[in-house]
Formats: structure tokens, sequence, C-alpha cells
């Protein structure tokens, strides 16, 4: 690996930490992560964000990473989405409305949000508008909602500051039927891989509860609970939720019904020059326009087959098929497809692609890819382009400059 690539992973090691430069610190004899932070003028957290620790033991003699703060910015930067399309409404609740449709933080049922998952999940919202995916929106303050709250107080704190309320009513036009196949073998929403390749069908959703939490970047739990009177088997055009106030993902912008691609003009199209880092240890990838991190998504990838190093992205793919010789499977596309809803190539047969699983992000290792929730995934791909720089952190390697 040359000099160049670990220079630029170092950029990755300190993404947490509001910092473009660095010094290098040696603890001394009864010195702690407190003292050398405060003395830094830096957090405890930048320090350990900035040095992969996972606790505050450090050792006398060893080298610490001391991040130097930047100027954070005065606005937020909220990249531009796709419009919502006209065939669903979206209303924004006033709180007295709200009341009509959420189960308010007192609530005593016990599958009801407490007040702490109503702070949460208005934070996950946020995050996920501002462009620091905290993965699924669920109302519980996991790993990545802080991870993706670290990094937009270092690179867009402004945006934590927008005034926006956490769910919305939303009333569908559209027949979420068309997206929903019932019959598709499988255990809830786990397909069954060798009888689709047996039996190929378009690997579709299982339900409309599964299609309105990806759509709203949810977990299906949480949906049940803002909307504790809705049958979902009976949810249907005119039938209105109450869902995370996101910008929704379309999946008929990219696949259509039919079972085919939808090429747009958005995916793999951008025009700014910009940068991909992925962390293999953090399972985190991040997009830069130079200097600046504009983008951060949770990941799963394999620590042992996935590609390390340098790569160039291919031209993106939406609604692949999917065909793996090791399991012999040759799977028809879908939302629920291994590979999700796109396809982004890097070379060799690996790639960043979607997932039949958002569940697993963050949480499972990849046979040998880079995969994300389907929502993120198309978010990405909208950022970049054909020959888009991709950096990916070695295993188990220091970057530190010790």
């Amino acid at each position: 690996m040359d000099s160049q690539f670990g220079r630029v992973v170092l950029v990755l090691c300190l993404m947490g930490a509001s910092v473009l430069a660095q010094s290098v610190h040696r603890v001394k004899e009864g010195e702690s992560l407190w003292l050398i932070a405060k003395q830094a003028g830096v957090s405890v957290d930048a320090i350990r964000v900035a040095n992969g620790l996972t606790s505050d033991v450090i050792w006398e003699g060893s080298n610490l990473i001391i991040p130097t703060p930047v100027s954070p910015r005065s606005e937020p930067v909220i990249l531009p989405e796709l419009p919502e399309k006209k065939d669903e409404l979206a209303v924004s609740l006033s709180e007295e409305r709200a009341s009509r449709f959420v189960v308010p933080p007192s609530s005593k049922k016990k599958d009801a949000l407490s007040e702490k998952g109503w702070e949460i999940l208005r934070m996950q919202v946020i995050l996920d508008r501002a462009g620091f995916s905290p993965g699924k929106i669920d109302g519980y303050d996991g790993k990545y909602t802080r991870l993706a709250r670290t990094l937009c107080e270092a690179w867009n704190p402004a945006a934590l500051q927008v005034n926006i309320k956490s769910t919305r009513k939303v009333v569908i036009l559209n027949d979420w039927r068309e997206y929903v196949d019932t019959s598709l073998p499988g255990s809830g929403s786990l397909p069954d891989f060798k009888l689709l390749t047996k039996n190929p069908k378009i690997i579709h959703y299982y339900s409309a509860l599964e299609y309105f939490a990806e759509r709203f970047h949810c977990s299906e739990s949480l949906l049940k609970k803002l909307n504790p009177r809705t049958d979902f088997q009976e949810t249907g055009v005119g039938s209105s939720l109450v869902v995370p106030n996101v910008i929704p993902f379309e999946v008929e912008r990219y696949f259509d019904r039919k079972g085919k691609g939808v090429w747009t003009s958005s995916l793999g199209k951008s025009e700014v020059e910009r940068t991909v880092y992925i962390s293999a240890s953090d399972k985190m990838l991040t997009v830069w326009e130079g200097a600046q991190l504009i983008r951060s998504y949770p990941i799963t990838l394999n620590e042992e087959d996935s590609p390390r190093g340098r790569r160039e992205l291919g031209t993106i793919t939406p609604g692949p098929h999917y065909s793996r010789k090791k399991t012999a499977l040759n799977l028809l596309p879908g939302p629920n497809s291994p590979v999700g809803i796109v396809w982004c190539p890097l070379g060799n047969g690996f790639g960043i692609h979607g997932t039949c699983n958002p569940d697993s992000i963050g949480r499972a290792t990849s046979s040998g890819c880079v995969r994300l929730a389907n929502w993120d995934v198309v978010r990405f791909a909208q950022l970049v382009s054909k020959g888009t720089l991709i950096l990916i952190s070695e295993k188990d390697r220091s970057y530190s400059p010790n």
C-alpha cells in the first residue's frame, strides 16, 4: 500500500473528530485521557474516535493522535433529494393533530415509544435528512445513531439545530400491492434463495409492513408503534399512516413492478468530484468533497474477503440480477435480492450494493461486498459517477504515525 493511501486513510480514521490537521502526543506517566483532552482543547470523544479507542484506558509511552478542530459551518448543508411524487400526499402534523394518530410518549402501552424514544426518533430523522445516516430508524440510541451524531456535530453542526417534527402523516394514493408478493418462498421477509433459483420470481416485498418500513427508512416494529390501530394487511389506496419524517425511498424510481431496473438520470451521474472512504473496522462509508465530509452511511462487509485499497467505481446498475457460482444461486432482481435495488461495481466481482435485510447492516458479515440499506445505497449512488475513487481501509492496519 503506497504512502499516499496511508495518509488518505488517516483522514478517514479522524473523520469523527472534525479535523484535517492533527498532532501526536506521547502519553506521560500519570496522564489521563481527560487531562490530555483538556490541555489540547478537544473533547475526549474526539480523541477516542481519532485513535479508535473503545475505553478511556491509555498506556504510558503510547502515541495518541490529537485532532485539531476546524471551524464548523455556520449553516446546515443538506444535499438535495429527489422530490416526492404527487401520487403520495405527505402532510406534516401539527402537535394538536398528531395526538390523533401517534401514541403519545405518556402512553402506558407496553409497545409504545418512551419519552426518550421520541427524542431519539427525532434525532434519527434529523441525521437521516442531513445525510449522516443512522441506519434503520427505530427510536433506540444504538452505535450508528451515536456515530452519525458525532460526525454531524463535527462536520455539519448547524443541521442538528433544524426545527423539524419527528413524524408526519402520509396518505397513500399509489397501490403498494404492485411491489408486494405474499407468495414468495421464505420465512417472513427472509427469502428462500434456493427455491427462488429453482423457480425464478421477481423478489418483491413480502408484506405491506415491510414495504412501508423500507420506504420510510425504519424498523417494522417502529412502524407498528406509530400506527397501533393499523392492520397492515388491509392498507391500501386512501389509507393514512404516521411515519418518520424522512424523504421516502421510492422503489419505483429505480425498479418497476415488472422486474426491470429504471435508468434514471440521478444514478451514477454526479458531475461533482468526490472521494469515497470505507472503514472496515468502523463499518462506515463516507463521502467527501475535497476536505469536507458530506455523507456517511453504516455498512456491512466481510473483514476477511472484502477488497482493500484503491478501487474505481464502475457503471451503476439499478435492479441487478444476482448470480454466484459458489452458492449456485441465480436470482431475478427485486428489493429483496441479496444485492438489493442497486449495484455499484468495484471490479473482480465486488461491489457496493443494497440488501434484502436492513437489520443486518453493521451487525453481520457479507460474502465480500459492501452493502448498505436500500434507501441509503440509492442516495449514495446519486453522489458518485463512473470512475469515482473508492478507498477501503486495510484490516488490522494502523495508520497512526507511531
